[in-house]
């Protein structure tokens, strides 16, 4: 991310004195990161996600800045995307006060999870099905692991919708989403790394039946997935049951908190990878018991917590944006373009599916349901896995080795296309929606 006024003058040296960073890199780094503030800013006062405004401020940002210098490699991509990752998941435990849903869990429960299943299930055989449109086809397994990617949102997506909105999404309905978030985000990050595993190609290279690739490695990747989530719970909950007992005894002053939370995010990262990679799980667990511990010190307590890693979260959210708006070439823009547009079409009527399916009548009436339907709003988190999915590409059944990298440039971008239009069309319509939805009846 390099200033293209200071690329294009003349400098004596490429490079800061004692450095390997080019010159210009944090002039330019700022810049970026001002621009995007300022979009941010420009789409609320038009009522739209800021979300939408920072992916399209990365698409217009010329790449050929970035490889006159010293452009974005493989690590640098890697490290960005799974700190601001972790970064994300914290925040949405941190924001999963289980005080508020009280009479809400089991919807939560039933949207995070079975809501997920049902999105990805028919956005996958959409994709399928329309997947002639892409000039040379997309292979079932590479398809299949993008819709993957669609399966979550992240807390910072219904901020940005709420803002855009003007806070109209009353109370409950609000509480409802936030959960629905931190629910549907741990399960599309299990069933991501499930699907990967099980869709791998095996070393010997041989082709079998979908149903003798299930019964073969199925199996294996359960018992992956079981101590990937035995890790992830063991390493939250430690660290869970401790931090209070931490932020009593360490944080004297508020911006303090900051530091430590931040710190406790990172070792419930680290802990979990070591117990057995699962650190995203170990992280989300922690920010959980984080925002509904005891605290000896009244002020620090959930809001606090969220209120000081909320600048952080918005860091991670645009850098995860950015990134992904960088990575995007605007040619497989244009091939994926009819795709991309029918899926944005699909993936909000799967979401109104299940939560017609899901939420019962009698609690949720329908005015509210296509509002809770409206809300499921996905930003950087699915951009993020989109970054690991590429990662998985070249590893996967019937996608040749050689034609792994336009394959994800193509999947990266069709996933930008889906991202950004129901960024775009979910606020027009709930707009609409919003004046006729009346608080949902207590339990």
């Amino acid at each position: 991310m390099l200033s293209p006024v200071l690329i294009a003058l003349p400098l004596p040296h490429a490079h800061l004195e004692g450095t390997l960073l080019p010159r210009g890199f944090f002039l330019g780094l700022g810049l970026i990161y001002l621009a995007a503030l300022a979009v941010d800013r420009l789409a609320a006062t038009w009522r739209l996600p800021g979300a939408a405004a920072v992916l399209l401020l990365g698409l217009l940002i010329p790449t050929e800045f970035l490889t006159q210098a010293q452009p974005l490699g493989p690590l640098q991509v890697e490290t960005l995307h799974r700190v601001s990752l972790a970064l994300l998941i914290f925040y949405a435990g941190l924001k999963t006060d289980l005080r508020r849903i009280r009479g809400m869990t089991a919807a939560g429960l039933q949207l995070g999870c079975g809501g997920a299943l049902i999105t990805v299930a028919v956005a996958a055989l959409a994709l399928l099905v329309l997947s002639p449109l892409v000039p040379g086809g997309v292979p079932p397994a590479a398809a299949v692991l993008a819709v993957c990617c669609l399966g979550a949102t992240d807390s910072g997506a219904i901020e940005d919708l709420l803002v855009a909105l003007g806070h109209s999404i009353r109370g409950r309905l609000s509480h409802l989403l936030q959960f629905e978030v931190a629910v549907n985000t741990v399960v599309t990050l299990l069933g991501f790394g499930l699907v990967a595993g099980v869709l791998q190609a095996h070393p010997h290279g041989d082709h079998q039946a979908l149903h003798g690739v299930l019964a073969s490695r199925l199996p294996e990747q359960l018992g992956a997935v079981g101590l990937h989530v035995g890790a992830g719970l063991l390493a939250g909950l430690i660290v869970g049951a401790l931090a209070p007992r931490l932020i009593d005894a360490l944080v004297r002053s508020e911006p303090m908190l900051l530091l430590v939370a931040v710190a406790l995010a990172f070792v419930a990262f680290g802990f979990g990878q070591l117990l057995g990679g699962g650190g995203l799980l170990a992280v989300f667990v922690a920010g959980v018991l984080l925002s509904n511990g005891r605290y000896r010190i009244g002020r620090f307590e959930q809001q606090a917590l969220g209120r000081v890693m909320h600048p952080l979260n918005t860091a991670a959210e645009i850098t995860v944006l950015l990134l992904l708006g960088l990575l995007v070439k605007p040619a497989a823009l244009i091939t994926v373009l009819p795709l991309g547009l029918a899926l944005a079409i699909v993936v909000p009527l799967a979401r109104l599916l299940a939560v017609w399916a899901l939420l019962p009548a009698a609690r949720f009436p329908w005015p509210d349901r296509l509002v809770i339907a409206g809300g499921g709003l996905r930003a950087a988190v699915p951009l993020a896995l989109a970054v690991s999915m590429t990662e998985e590409l070249p590893h996967l059944r019937g996608v040749v080795p050689a034609l792994a990298e336009p394959l994800a440039g193509q999947l990266l971008a069709l996933l930008f296309v889906v991202v950004l239009a129901d960024l775009l069309l979910q606020p027009l319509l709930l707009r609409r929606l919003l004046p006729f939805s009346p608080e949902p009846s207590p339990s």
